[in-house]
């Protein structure tokens, strides 16, 4: 089961039981089309949809922007749509690469005490 949820409540907004197929565009994959699916009504209202890295993909984050809605996930490096170059570095615990396009927007670095 996929379910679209409210963060705060965990007020189940959207859900897609999978049934062992799933109708699937061409020229995406199924985790492209759950999510789209998923997220259709929010589209375009100011949302930030944030998922996990089974979701998350280039693809499904530029959908998204052009829906005039942000999205924030962890990503898989052997993903083929992923830039190689958002992967180059070994990053040391509590360090973070943020891309936008496959374009470096920054590198974050949390300090624990």
């Amino acid at each position: 089961m996929f379910e679209l949820c409210e963060a705060k409540s965990g007020y189940v907004y959207n859900l897609d039981i999978y049934a062992g197929t799933h109708p699937t565009n061409s020229e995406h994959n199924t985790a492209f089309s759950v999510f789209n699916r998923l997220c259709d009504k929010i589209k375009g209202k100011g949302h930030c949809v944030y998922m996990d890295r089974w979701f998350s993909s280039p693809k499904i984050f530029d959908h998204l922007w052009g829906c005039k809605t942000k999205a924030v996930g962890t990503v898989m490096s052997n993903r083929k749509e992923m830039s190689k170059q958002a992967f180059s570095g070994k990053l040391k615990k509590g360090e973070k690469n943020i891309t936008r396009g496959g374009s470096p927007l920054g590198h974050q670095m949390e300090r624990h005490s």
